[in-house]
């Protein structure tokens, strides 16, 4: 073989050589691209997983427990005869006086109810309870900054529909809170009374007049409020039966808006909702001394609404609260319809409140505007009124307003109540002679309370 010939095939196997080296390169490198490429689409895909780990690892490092609360359930025995009258706000007419007995037996012939049972906003279960069955010690909440406060903000009865129905659907569903917005919106809580079932179903309860319900997207007029929570204790939850309940708590779990006073049984109706704000954990019950009939009441087997014609489930209620957060508020529907004059079983049951642990006691149901009072340095507002809920009401239906309390961590409150006068379906604030002269009738119907030109609350004593 000649010279020439073997330098030219060593170069053929150098040349061979070197390009298989740059084909093992080029595959090394598309194999690292595309490791890093699942890398990069598993980090994506698994992202919330990762940052819910990372929080994990954060409360364990924090030692900070999540409290879980329950209300056993105790069915109370209904000790009197209760007459109640429902009155129609707008009308002022009647459906009639509804006598509500409880039956000498205890046995309930309810059926269990249907639904997810999912409580929005809140933190539900047994106190002290682990997964496991397990007993576990209570912890007491964790202390905030020593000049933290929250300040929280309530309202009246809520009825986003019916009478103001043309309204939301020529305005929008965010119209009726507009004047009000800066009142509700400043506050770090708002709360009111949801005085209707959300649903789409029509099954009209039987022998009720008054049958309200309201549309599942009218709840982005609550949102636009920035309202936290709703209770859901009162006399017009269950007009479209258990079903449209259920469903009221699902639609207000999914537009995030908290809820108490109603449940699958008597432990989710009687079951408080915690909501934190600069570091203070207020806790919030919902009941009702105003049902049509027995049976919209929730057992331990029967889905319904908690009730305080026997207030002993109420009472362990806020009891057991007590450990579990800074404040507590109890939200109860009572009295009679357009009095501004509150019966003596709600100054009774208010003091009963406080006297177990309530450190604001706020009322709903009458339609108009009754007094305040501070008993043992807490206050109760025994009515606000109407808030959202007929276009053009008269008289002192059409008297509303936003009460603020502004407390620090050892539920000292100081309170403010900013009057308003429904107008267009708006509340809508007022000022000078206007401002004067409802703080004026309000200070005749309150209970040793004197109430400034700012609507600054003070016990005259």
């Amino acid at each position: 073989m000649s010279l020439s010939r073997v330098e030219s095939r060593k170069q053929q196997q150098l040349q061979t050589q070197g390009n298989r080296k740059k084909r093992k390169r080029s595959a090394l490198i598309s194999v690292s691209l595309v490791a890093l490429l699942f890398i990069g689409l598993a980090f994506v895909f698994q992202y919330d997983r990762i940052k819910d780990m990372l929080s994990s690892i954060s409360d364990s490092f924090s030692k900070e427990e999540r409290i879980i609360h329950n209300v056993v359930d105790i069915e109370p025995g209904w000790s009197e005869n209760v007459t109640e009258t429902n009155q129609d706000a707008v009308t002022g007419t009647t459906d009639g006086a509804i006598d509500i007995e409880e039956p000498a037996s205890s046995e309930q012939d309810g059926t269990e109810a249907s639904g997810d049972g999912s409580q929005g906003g809140g933190i539900t279960g047994h106190p002290g309870t682990g997964e496991d069955g397990v007993q576990e010690p209570l912890t007491p909440p964790s202390e905030p900054n020593i000049d933290a406060t929250v300040q929280l903000a309530f309202v009246g009865d809520i009825l986003q529909g019916e009478y103001i129905d043309g309204y939301l659907q020529q305005e929008g569903y965010n119209y009726p809170y507009e004047q009000a917005l800066f009142h509700l919106t400043s506050a770090d809580l708002t709360a009111g009374n949801l005085e209707m079932p959300i649903t789409t179903r029509d099954q009209p309860a039987e022998d009720k007049t008054y049958i309200f319900r309201g549309k599942p997207e009218a709840l982005t007029g609550l949102v636009h409020a920035g309202i936290d929570v709703v209770s859901l204790a009162n006399n017009h939850t269950l007009d479209h039966g258990i079903d449209g309940m259920l469903d009221t708590r699902k639609y207000l779990d999914e537009y995030g808006i908290a809820h108490v006073g109603a449940g699958n049984n008597a432990e989710e109706a009687y079951a408080p909702v915690i909501k934190e704000s600069n570091g203070i954990k207020v806790a919030f019950v919902g009941t009702s001394r105003v049902l049509p009939v027995t049976t919209w009441k929730a057992t331990p087997y029967q889905a319904g609404l908690a009730e305080s014609y026997a207030p002993e489930q109420t009472l362990q209620a806020i009891e057991e609260i007590e450990d579990e957060a800074h404040i507590t508020v109890v939200l109860v529907h009572w009295g009679i319809e357009r009095s501004d004059s509150p019966e003596p079983y709600q100054l009774d049951l208010a003091r009963r409140y406080i006297d177990a642990g309530a450190d604001l006691v706020i009322g709903s149901h009458p339609h108009v505007l009754q007094g305040f009072e501070q008993y043992n340095g807490k206050w109760i507002a025994y009515s606000l009124g109407n808030f959202v809920f007929a276009a053009h009401p008269k008289g002192r239906q059409a008297e509303t307003g936003v009460l603020t309390a502004t407390c620090n961590a050892q539920a000292e409150c100081e309170a403010q109540f900013a009057p308003m006068k429904i107008v267009n379906a708006q509340p809508t604030p007022i000022e000078g002679e206007a401002s004067q002269q409802l703080f004026d009738f309000l200070e005749e119907v309150s209970f040793d309370v004197r109430i400034d030109e700012r609507g600054n609350l003070s016990a005259s004593q």
